[in-house]
């Protein structure tokens, strides 16, 4: 995206460090990050936290890892919110529609939950990881 995009970091240095295949978390961190770029976000935030005591399905975790992807773009249209992880659904015409099926995919391999909230101008994808 160039200069075109703010990306702005805010990482918690004290997280402990959680067992998983760090080119899979990569993966289906760049996807959610992509998505972003593609929904024409000029600012995007990464945030790390440590979430105590929660919740992943319905296990849970004293402690988790928390990242959330922050954007400003235009939003998930509301007619695809229920399905948006589904394999080949895409808000964009060129959209293959595996990114967040991918990055859904690569959680779950982890134990982990992905989730968003989203309208015009305020999208959160946050993805929780057990700890333990």
């Amino acid at each position: 995206a160039g200069g075109a995009v703010r990306l702005v970091r805010d990482y918690d240095p004290s997280l402990p460090e959680i067992d998983g295949d760090p080119d899979r978390l990569t993966q289906a961190l760049w996807n959610l990050v992509r998505n972003a770029l593609d929904a024409q976000a000029t600012d995007i935030r990464l945030r790390t936290r440590a979430e105590h005591n929660a919740l992943i399905g319905d296990r849970p975790h004293r402690l988790a890892l928390r990242v959330d992807i922050e954007d400003n773009g235009r939003g998930v249209p509301q007619d695809l919110a229920e399905r948006i992880f589904l394999p080949l659904v895409s808000g964009r015409a060129e959209g293959t529609g595996l990114g967040l099926t991918l990055a859904q995919q690569v959680t779950r391999e982890h134990h982990g939950a992905l989730s968003f909230r989203s309208q015009a101008g305020a999208t959160v994808f946050t993805l929780l990881l057990p700890v333990e």
